[in-house]
């Protein structure tokens, strides 16, 4: 009995890499090669130059350190008095992004100094957070080749970057998946979508007869209601998105489909996840990963300017659900080669339009 009891213990506790007699991972041949390729990765982002006019947006993220300060803040909340009304702008005005910087500046920082310490920071939160899934080194891989990871939005989207690292910390390493995606959503108001899904998922219960369909209307009526929010918080810059309607095309659509199956092969290996507190988080960020398909394909036959709030989001969560996919029957199999051969696909595709310009040349 008392055996009997410290199994189920252990098993409430979640299996670690040693439970089963196996080294640490990190004192293994993938586990060198991942501290390995993961400092150098770090490395190469704070050491290499940055020009201007080659990555999107720098110049306005240098404004952002040169003109945000304590100063700053203080004259925001005399323009915006403490109350209700407040709650909602800590989000649409992204404060959170808003008190890195005067951290970042207080500690004496130049804006070039922020901007690499902000990007090296956003990455190594990834990549801690991939580390505590199945195949560290696979998940690595696949952020440093998959387009709108490493070379998108770990370059030069740096307040995705940021808010997305935060959101994976909290969600893989903490254990906190919707506080991650509220914390995250006033660093990025994108971040609100996905946090409004991980809700509902949670809300949903562990049905999932009833959590899948939960999350797919969400997702709809998220894209739907998508005019009117665009309008009353990003209306502002409504020209700087209107090449992206031509951009969502069909091509487009079937590969953010196709990445479904990463989702759905994830809830279909949740039962096989170690450690067992891994499941819920992992299921959550499944489903919420499914409710952002449903808003794409809602957004593609109502309202185009919506998809990037939400498509690269998508495709950046797939690192850390193919490390925890069991391949257990042949329709698995088949799914997950679909899977792959999309994503070298897309690879492809991006290296032939210069997406990876800044690594190789």
């Amino acid at each position: 009995m008392k055996n009997l009891a410290l199994r189920k213990n252990s098993a409430s506790m979640g299996a670690s890499r040693t439970g089963s007699g196996e080294p640490p991972y990190l004192l293994t041949p993938a586990g060198w090669a991942f501290v390995l390729l993961a400092s150098y990765v770090i490395w190469f982002l704070v050491t290499s130059g940055r020009p201007v006019p080659t990555l999107p947006d720098q110049d306005s993220y240098l404004e952002y350190f040169q003109l945000t300060g304590p100063d700053w803040f203080s004259d925001y909340v005399q323009r915006h008095p403490l109350g209700l009304g407040f709650i909602p702008r800590i989000i649409t005005d992204e404060l959170g992004w808003r008190l890195w910087i005067i951290l970042v500046n207080w500690f004496g920082f130049t804006p070039d100094g922020a901007i690499r310490l902000t990007v090296g920071l956003a990455n190594g939160l990834v990549f801690c957070s991939l580390a505590r899934l199945r195949r560290p080194l696979l998940g690595l891989v696949l952020w440093i080749v998959i387009p709108t990871a490493l070379a998108v939005t770990g370059l030069y989207q740096i307040r995705q970057g940021f808010a997305f690292g935060v959101a994976m910390m909290f969600c893989v390493v903490l254990r906190r998946p919707v506080l991650g995606l509220l914390i995250a959503s006033t660093i990025h108001t994108t971040m609100a979508f996905p946090a409004i899904l991980l809700i509902v998922a949670r809300l949903s219960g562990p049905n999932n007869r009833i959590a899948i369909p939960a999350v797919g209307i969400a997702g709809a009526l998220l894209s739907l209601s998508a005019p009117m929010l665009f309008d009353a918080f990003g209306g502002r810059r409504i020209a700087d998105y209107a090449g992206y309607q031509a951009e969502f095309s069909v091509n487009l659509l079937v590969l953010m489909l196709s990445y479904c199956f990463a989702s759905a092969l994830l809830i279909m290996s949740i039962r096989y996840v170690r450690p067992l507190y891994m499941r819920s988080p992992l299921r959550e960020l499944g489903l919420m990963h499914l409710g952002l398909i449903a808003y794409l394909v809602c957004a593609f036959l109502f309202f185009p300017f919506g998809k990037d709030r939400v498509f690269y989001l998508i495709s950046l969560l797939l690192p850390f659900f193919l490390q925890e996919i069991r391949v257990r029957s042949t329709i698995t199999l088949w799914m997950t080669a679909v899977l792959y051969v999309m994503i070298m696909a897309d690879v492809y595709l991006a290296y032939q339009k210069g997406v990876f310009y800044y690594f190789v040349g």
